[in-house]
């Protein structure tokens, strides 16, 4: 009798051991990715919360080409446009306007060819012309430097002492020199990391007679906080607040994201990151990392539109050659953006950024992971949202490029993750609710 009442307590505990296991995975679980089994929950190195109720700004991506412009036209622009407009879906192309250059120059039928054959690719594509700090052959000239001597002096009440009646003629010329090919210019920038005020936009707006439509793009200082300084005292004469974000060094980068905030919340406009770099010219996981951390604050921040710089050069070689690394991953971040909105998301540690995006029933992970170490990450959803389906995991490192897994869960608002030393990742999620709700 007594051996058998043991037996009967042991199924005993057997059963609620087996009961309570039952009840932690009807919320939580623990996935096996790649071989490689993350542990319990308990034992995360961090958490990403994530809340796909409220939804934040779409967020749209473009290309630059300013002084990438001949290159990219004389070489194989069929394949370079199909690239960053067509397999990576880029909806914004920003050109140059080269104020040292006739209007008849050659240099024009670059940006022409350019033009044309990204809207062979897609017709839908929004034209940006910019005034560029160079001439179009290989020189870089800022400031004043940019513009005819002719137009300098006469006038000390503007910016450089610039001539702006001639200036504003110079780019009705130019919006001719598009129309009368077929092309109309969806913003205009005249200004390009210079210290133009409110009255230098307006005389040079006010002076142009070919403007029509075109919205104004203004302010684009070289640095962030010279943008936050100076919005208030431009974004009457602008549709589109424009900045870049060269000072990125000066600015503490746990200030990164609130500054970009900041500019955002000072703005009557739409805040547009026009120029977008630090993944430099080569390839590499650390060049791909780079960049990803130098937008992510912006689009947190709540900027619409971010614009890489020269991505013939940077994404994909003049010849039609991508740069697999950061051509593959920054393609995977544009594209699974495309048509979303951002969403509240946030990590408990420095080292791992996260931004999200989410449409209906479908939520877009996206993190770097900055550290030399992994990552076990716990995600955790809020507002009553579950992964419902098949999640698919997809990353890039220094020996995995766009490398996925995938795995089912049924109705977990918290599951963890491996986030690989020094890597991008991407987790698509589908959710039990449409995001929004």
């Amino acid at each position: 009798m007594k051996k058998i009442r043991i037996n009967k307590f042991f199924r005993f505990f057997v059963l609620l051991g087996f009961l309570a296991g039952c009840s932690e995975q009807s919320s939580f679980h623990e996935v096996e990715e790649s071989n490689n089994y993350v542990g319990s929950l308990k034992s995360a190195d961090l958490t990403a919360e994530v809340d796909p109720s409220t939804f934040h700004q779409e967020v749209t991506f473009g290309g630059d080409g300013k002084l990438t412009i001949k290159d990219w036209a004389e070489k194989d622009v069929s394949t370079t446009s199909q690239l960053l407009f067509g397999d990576m879906q880029l909806k914004v192309l920003r050109v140059p306007i080269f104020a040292l250059q006739d209007i008849s120059d050659p240099i024009y039928d670059n940006v022409i060819t350019v033009i044309q054959a990204v809207q062979n690719v897609n017709p839908n594509v929004e034209i940006f012309a910019s005034i560029a700090n160079g001439d179009g052959y290989g020189n870089h000239y800022h400031g004043a430097d940019k513009f005819p001597n002719q137009w300098i002096g006469c006038c000390p009440y503007n910016v450089y002492d610039l001539n702006l009646t001639a200036y504003a003629s110079y780019l009705d010329s130019f919006m001719d020199r598009m129309s009368n090919v077929g092309i109309n210019i969806d913003y205009l920038g005249p200004w390009n990391e210079d210290p133009a005020d409110e009255s230098d936009h307006r005389k040079v707006f006010d002076q142009m007679l070919n403007l029509g439509g075109t919205a104004k793009v203004g302010l684009e200082r070289w640095g962030l906080q010279t943008s936050v300084n100076d919005v208030e005292d431009v974004m009457g004469q602008i549709n589109v607040s424009g900045s870049h974000f060269y000072d990125d060094d000066a600015i503490a980068e746990s200030s990164w994201e609130s500054t970009w905030q900041q500019l955002v919340n000072k703005s009557s406009n739409p805040v547009w990151y026009t120029e977008a770099t630090r993944y430099s010219t080569n390839d590499g996981i650390e060049n791909l990392i780079a960049g990803m951390n130098n937008i992510f604050p912006a689009i947190r921040g709540g900027v619409e539109n971010v614009t890489f710089y020269q991505v013939v050069k940077r994404f994909v070689w003049a010849n039609g050659t991508a740069l697999p690394i950061k051509y593959s991953g920054f393609k995977n971040l544009v594209n699974n953006a495309s048509g979303k909105r951002v969403v509240p998301s946030n990590s408990s540690i420095n080292d791992v950024k996260v931004i999200a995006f989410a449409k209906n029933k479908s939520l877009s992970l996206h993190f770097i992971n900055l550290s030399t170490n992994n990552k076990t990450t716990r995600i955790e959803l809020q507002s009553g949202y579950e992964a419902q389906g098949t999640v698919t995991r997809t990353i890039w490192t220094s020996s995995d490029t766009e490398s996925s897994n995938s795995y089912n869960l049924g109705g977990n608002s918290a599951w963890n993750v491996t986030i690989p030393a020094e890597s991008y990742v991407h987790i698509n999620v589908p959710l039990n609710n449409n995001a929004g709700n």
